[in-house]
């Protein structure tokens, strides 16, 4: 963060204690932060730049939505930062740390898990705000009765608790609990794509592939629904997404060994193009250095038979 928007941001802070000045200024500073049309972030191809900054911008995020506290808006952006940040810069490098140093990597789960929490907690705070009694229904009621009352603008709020609530489920397999909760995670995805089906272009579909690819048949697991799912999430992101293609090699590949497919998919990932411009860079920049690691490290997937 440059210097000038440190500032900007430090005048803003003092100004909130002026009554007078406060309410303008919160308005229209929570305004600019809180746009779903912001790509401050998501268009940078430096992680290591946006790793450094998100601590201290989740933080003044926080702050302000506990100022104002009846923006739904804020709490779906405060949210999704945490979201941002524990699987960027927590879960992801946990899942890249060797075998030996299983510590480690049960820590860097637990945490990941915890981000992802109050990020979920943020934006069901937001959808509450909107539909009131939802946050508690949610963990209380019927999942599917308590869905039938969102609409399409809920859409940013649905997915991204779902992807904030499997995500926290998959970082501490460990939390019998929190497992037993998937389903109803699982079903905010589903009704995104009920409201709309191009949702995100192909992000739902994703959402929900590597569900199907990576659950038990048990709790809903289908490679065939996975495989159609991924195919649509790659046509609606007009291969302009690297994250389907490495989730297609790390969930259904892996899961039916098939080291072809594997392999043919990360090489696919590596070959996306990531125009300055793009709202998906940041994440593809991510995505093809865990792809990159992925084929450094084949063998850890794909064990030689002795």
């Amino acid at each position: 963060m440059s210097g000038k928007n440190v500032l900007l941001i430090g005048l803003i802070l003092v100004s909130l204690n002026s009554c007078s000045v406060r309410k303008m200024v919160m308005t229209r500073f929570t305004e600019t932060l809180s746009s779903q049309q912001s790509t401050v972030f998501t268009s940078d191809d430096d992680p290591q730049l946006i790793a450094e900054a998100l601590p201290f911008t989740i933080k003044l995020y926080e702050s302000l939505a506990s100022k104002d506290s009846l923006n739904p808006e804020l709490q779906l952006a405060t949210g999704k930062l945490f979201c941002l940040y524990a699987q960027a810069f927590v879960s992801f490098p946990g899942d890249t740390l060797h075998d030996s140093l299983q510590a480690e990597k049960k820590a860097a789960g637990k945490r990941a898990k915890k981000l992802f929490l109050r990020g979920r907690d943020y934006i069901l705070r937001g959808l509450d705000i909107k539909h009131p009694g939802f946050k508690n229904g949610i963990f209380s009621r019927s999942a599917d009765s308590l869905l039938a009352i969102t609409d399409i603008n809920d859409t940013a709020y649905l997915y991204w608790g779902a992807v904030c609530w499997t995500s926290a489920i998959m970082a501490d397999r460990s939390d019998l609990a929190l497992a037993m909760t998937l389903k109803k995670a699982v079903s905010l995805a589903q009704r995104v794509l009920s409201l709309d089906q191009n949702f995100g272009t192909g992000t739902a579909h994703e959402f929900l592939a590597i569900y199907f690819a990576s659950a038990p048949k048990a709790m809903g697991g289908d490679t065939e629904k996975a495989k159609e799912y991924f195919s649509k999430a790659v046509e609606l992101s007009g291969g302009n997404k690297v994250s389907p293609y490495v989730y297609m090699a790390s969930s259904l590949h892996l899961k039916n060994k098939n080291k072809d497919g594997f392999t043919d998919a990360l090489n696919r990932a590596m070959a996306v193009k990531s125009p300055p411009e793009s709202p998906n860079r940041l994440l593809n920049t991510i995505y093809k250095q865990r792809a990159a690691w992925m084929l450094r490290n084949i063998e850890r997937f794909f064990p030689e038979e002795k």
